[in-house]
């Protein structure tokens, strides 16, 4: 019985354990909730926000890493056979509009130039004498025709004389000879003035056809020998030389690159899938690797190619197979940047870039190029056309100085 009585106490103990910790499991319930609550209701705004983002700003841009700077890389060639003399620029060096790159060697065309100098000179003189000529031939004519009239009025006065014997038979008919040699006399100098007239009808010395002949030919050799010094045809870098001190080159050969720095546009090329709300003239925002997120450049969409990059490659893909795979085609998008910007943080051809495109202005067109637009500095040069006015003025100052 005793044993009973020493049991009893220790069965009671387990419930009132569990009685004192069911506050503490419904306390910790709470606390679960409270947190899955806070931990839902955080996804919840944050997928509020994201969609919010989405619908105000997201689904406007239209994003790729696929871009490239690019510029015009102008060939500088030889535009007359010569041998190297100097070499005036070197690589990664600065030049400007105008500035001589190469020189060649002057004394053939020097000489050619002298040669052409002359030959117009003589042009000029050989003309003044055919002018002279036909003021000769004039008087010649206006000669005859005097002995034609003065051989016509003898054999008039002769011939009623003859019949009473006051002129001898044989004096008539030497008049008459008089007047038919006069009259062919009168037909030579027509045909020599007709001859002398054409030679110089409807010209003058300057004008005339044998002079413009000699003066093209001086022109000719007047810019040849001007060329021999290579100018840069637009401020730009050199990118790339190739042509060395003493070297032989014919007309065309290349002898180095030039790039215009502050020149340059990107090439995006965007997947087929993003064009269909690209439009011209939608601004770009855009970060160059070289600069990471340091700098970021303000530009415009230009033009979008009228076809893919894989349509225009060297050997164009063919489809036509029985192990075709679908490939999504990329579009080069041309985005021009802002000059300053680019003053600011100079690119290099060939650099990678990030363009990100705001689309959410569609009003421009698909297909062509920002309305209005001008045609780029780099796309236009004027550093030949003085040597034309220059050599036009040489030739017409020959032309004056043998005109007497």
């Amino acid at each position: 019985m005793s044993t009973e009585h020493n049991n009893a106490p220790a069965e009671v103990k387990p419930a009132v354990a569990t009685a004192a910790a069911q506050p503490d499991n419904t306390s910790n319930e709470k606390k679960r909730k409270g947190k899955m609550l806070l931990v839902g209701g955080a996804f919840l705004l944050a997928g509020l926000g994201w969609a919010a983002y989405y619908m105000t700003t997201l689904r406007y841009e239209e994003e790729t890493d696929n871009a490239y700077v690019n510029g015009s890389i102008v060939a500088i060639n030889a535009q007359t056979a010569g041998t190297v003399e100097a070499i005036l620029a070197e690589e990664n060096q600065e030049v400007k509009a105008g500035q001589p790159l190469v020189k060649l060697n002057p004394v053939d065309a020097q000489v050619a130039l002298s040669q052409a100098r002359a030959q117009l000179a003589q042009a000029v003189r050989q003309i003044q004498q055919s002018f002279s000529g036909a003021n000769v031939s004039d008087a010649q004519f206006f000669q005859a025709r005097v002995a034609v009239k003065t051989a016509q009025d003898a054999v008039a006065r002769r011939a009623p004389l003859v019949k009473t014997g006051a002129v001898s038979k044989e004096e008539f008919s030497q008049a008459q000879d008089t007047l038919a040699r006069a009259q062919a006399a009168l037909g030579v100098a027509q045909a020599q003035r007709n001859s002398a007239v054409a030679q110089i009808a409807g010209t003058n010395v300057s004008n005339h056809p044998s002079v413009e002949a000699a003066k093209a030919a001086f022109r000719s050799a007047y810019i040849n020998n001007k060329r021999l010094a290579v100018v840069a045809p637009m401020d730009g870098i050199v990118a790339k030389r190739f042509v060395q001190v003493g070297q032989h080159i014919t007309q065309g050969v290349p002898l180095m690159n030039i790039v215009a720095a502050n020149q340059v546009w990107v090439d995006a090329n965007f997947k087929e899938t993003q064009l269909a709300n690209l439009r011209v003239g939608q601004p770009v925002e855009l970060k160059a690797d070289m600069y990471g997120s340091s700098v970021k450049y303000e530009g415009k969409v230009q033009g979008i190619a009228i076809g893919t990059g894989s349509a225009f490659s060297v050997i164009p893909a063919q489809n036509a197979t029985g192990n075709w795979i679908k490939i999504v085609q990329r579009v080069p998008v041309r985005i021009v940047l802002n000059e300053d910007q680019l003053k600011k943080s100079p690119l290099r051809v060939g650099m990678s870039m990030t363009a990100q495109v705001n689309t959410h202005s569609r009003d421009g067109v698909v297909l062509g190029s920002v309305t209005g637009s001008e045609v780029p500095v780099n796309l236009q040069t004027t550093v030949y056309t003085q040597d034309e006015s220059d050599a036009d003025a040489e030739a017409q100052k020959i032309v004056q100085s043998n005109l007497h």
